[in-house]
Parts: structure tokens; C-alpha cells; sequence
């Protein structure tokens, strides 16, 4: 099976010179482990999270613990949310042995962040790993239908025909999604959890709100709330507020919730339907091409702030990026090739400059690239 180059090698390459912890975040079966491994020698130990017998050899903060290192290149801890106090670990570790190269991977931001933050501030690096992005593979043959149905999770982008496709992004559903995810001790109800995924993914694109949501699916706005959190920081789901020039104001308001990956959305509503019979292929598309410009602004070094914007008349711009105010907007359409003059117009009120633009089938790899 070939191999995909991903971005943020050079990028910890980059952070290890510079003698920094690196934390990399994401969703399970993005390639973490696959990236961290890559940076192991015949010099270095690889320590999971998930088997006690490892998290026995960092249970303390003691000398004992850190000399076990004092003779390796390379540490990389994968799930490390898994092993109590991890950071305060990994500062001892790099105060103790300053050339260590110290790599931490996690597959749950809210039990790793809180775990780390704190006593690696300073020492650390921190990177967010997607599921494959075009501009890791960006080809002439890059079938967008596939991606677009299936995803781009690596294992299944890797697959050689869309029956092999549907299999292993139904595996990845099951074991991560359904079991992972809907067990985990934060979930009182994992049913509830499960209608809730099924709205967000039945709604890609639209506005909603926890109150909506929790009229839907009966269940109080506080846990409808609690499970939209943690369904972010577990890489399932993101959120677009409202573009506002009160910042309080627009995360108050209703917000759009996109999918980090559309095979994952996909395998929620059970739909592996060909892109272009789907009733639904705007809401893939807008979805698609949110976080793909998303991931390739993380390559670049960009990090804007994300949004859309909607008038009470129901006029939308799609999708907006505000970038040390300066603010770009952008339609996501397969197929239509102009902007409508009133929303251009609402468009040039809203910015004072710039440019919409609208992407489609024909141009977006240059978007995204």
C-alpha cells in the first residue's frame, strides 16, 4: 500500500531542533502513531497509553522514571491522555534531559489539553492532525466523489475501489464512533448521543441551535450543550459561528456544524449513495470544502478565524475567513460559476474590500491546494 507524506512531518521536524515537547492532537486512525513512529530510531522507546504495563513505567515523577531515558534519542508517548498527570511527567523528563526528543500523541483534546497545558507551557508545540488532506496528495487523478462520500481517512483514501472504501470507513464508524466514542464515561446517555449525531449530520450546512437540537431529540439543553463540546474536542465535529462585528453576539447565536470527515457523516445516516445522485451533495460539497481549505490553511501557517454569514432575509455568504481584519468570502457551489449581485453587494458592505469567490468542481483544487 503507497504512503501519504503528511504536512506536519517537517513541521515537528522543525519544532524537535528546536528542543520543544510535541503534542499532536486528532481524531483515532488519522496517523498519528504512523507520523510518531516515523521519528523513532534504533535509539528511542515508544511507550502506548493503552497498555498498563507502559503507563507503569512513567507512574511517578522520580529519578528513577527519568534515568530509564537518560539513554535514547527519541520518546514518543501515544495516547498519552491515557497516563495520569502526563504533563507534569514530560516537564520533569524535559528539565532532566534537555536533548530528549519528546513526542505526545492523543485522540481526545479535552483529556489531553487540560493534562498538559498548565505544566508544559513554554516547552511544547502543539498540532492538530487531520484525516488526509488534498494538498498532501493533490493529483490530476484525485477523485473528489470518493472523498466526498467516503472521506479521506488514510486507510480508506488508500483503498483501490469504493467497495473496499464503504468497508473500511464502516469499521472505522463502528470501532471508534459507536464504541469509542458512545462509551466513554462523559456519555450518560449514548442513545441520546447518537440522535444528536444523527441530526448534525442531517443538517451539514444549516443553522441550529442546543435548544432546536434538544427539542428534537428530548434532551436538556445543558447535556445537548455538554455533548456538542465534547463532540468537538473528540475531532468529530466542528462548529462555523455567525460573522458578527460583536464577537459576543455572533457565538451566541445559531452556529453550522460540519464533520471532520464526510465518511464518518456519511456512515452516521448509513448513506454511501454516489455523489452525484445524492439529494444532498450541496451540503457535502460546502462540508468538503470547509475543511480541506481548513487543513490546507494549517499547512500554510495560516490560522484565520472561521465563519458565515447570514442576513434576516435569508441571504448567506457560505463561508468566511477574517484574518487579522481583513475578511474573505466564499460560496461553495458544484457547479455555479457567479456570486448573486445581492449577495455581492451584502458581500462588499460586510468587508469594504476584498474579493467572493465561488468554488466549484472546476477550480477548487487551487483553493484547496
Amino acid at each position: 500500500m503507497a504512503e501519504i507524506r503528511r504536512y506536519l512531518e517537517e513541521k515537528i521536524s522543525d519544532d524537535l531542533e528546536r528542543r520543544k515537547i510535541v503534542l499532536i492532537y486528532g481524531a483515532r486512525q488519522v496517523g498519528k502513531t504512523t507520523l510518531a513512529k516515523r521519528f523513532l530510531s534504533k535509539n528511542s522507546i515508544y511507550l502506548n497509553g493503552d497498555f498498563v504495563d507502559d503507563q507503569e513505567r512513567v507512574r511517578e515523577p522520580s529519578r528513577a522514571m527519568v534515568d530509564q531515558f537518560s539513554s535514547v534519542d527519541t520518546l514518543v508517548i501515544d495516547e498519552a491522555q491515557k497516563i495520569p498527570d502526563i504533563g507534569l511527567k514530560l516537564k520533569v523528563i524535559r528539565d532532566t534531559l534537555p536533548d530528549l526528543r519528546i513526542i505526545a500523541t492523543g485522540s481526545s483534546s479535552f483529556e489531553l489539553s487540560g493534562k498538559v497545558h498548565e505544566p508544559l507551557t513554554g516547552r511544547s508545540a502543539i498540532h492538530t492532525m487531520f484525516p488526509v488532506a488534498f494538498c498532501e496528495v493533490g493529483t490530476d487523478s484525485f477523485d473528489e466523489c470518493a472523498a466526498l462520500v467516503y472521506g479521506m481517512y488514510p486507510e480508506v483514501f488508500l483503498q483501490p475501489d469504493t467497495k473496499s472504501r464503504k468497508s473500511v470507513i464502516g469499521r472505522i464508524a463502528e470501532s471508534y464512533l459507536f464504541k469509542d466514542v458512545l462509551n466513554i464515561e462523559y456519555i450518560r446517555n449514548p442513545k441520546s448521543l447518537e440522535r444528536l449525531l444523527k441530526v448534525l449530520a442531517s443538517q451539514v450546512g444549516s443553522e441550529v441551535s442546543s435548544l432546536e437540537i434538544a427539542n428534537t431529540i428530548d434532551l436538556d439543553t445543558k447535556t445537548v450543550t455538554a455533548y456538542l463540546d465534547i463532540l468537538e474536542k473528540l475531532f468529530i465535529v466542528f462548529p462555523l459561528h455567525p460573522f458578527a462585528s460583536n464577537v459576543r453576539k455572533s457565538i451566541t447565536k445559531k452556529r453550522k456544524y460540519y464533520f471532520y470527515d464526510l465518511g464518518i457523516r456519511n456512515a452516521v445516516l448509513a448513506d454511501f449513495t454516489p455523489f452525484d445522485v445524492r439529494a444532498d451533495k450541496g451540503a457535502l460539497w460546502e462540508n468538503f470544502v470547509i475543511v480541506e481549505r481548513m487543513k490546507a490553511n494549517a499547512r500554510n501557517g495560516r490560522h484565520p478565524q472561521y465563519h458565515f454569514f447570514r442576513t434576516y432575509k435569508g441571504e448567506e455568504i457560505d463561508f468566511i475567513e477574517r484574518d487579522d481584519n481583513r475578511i474573505f468570502g466564499f460560496e461553495c457551489k458544484c457547479s455555479k460559476e457567479t456570486v448573486d449581485s445581492n449577495i455581492r453587494k451584502m458581500y462588499e458592505a460586510l468587508s469594504g474590500e476584498g474579493e467572493l469567490r465561488v468554488v466549484n468542481r472546476s477550480n477548487f483544487k487551487d483553493f484547496i491546494s
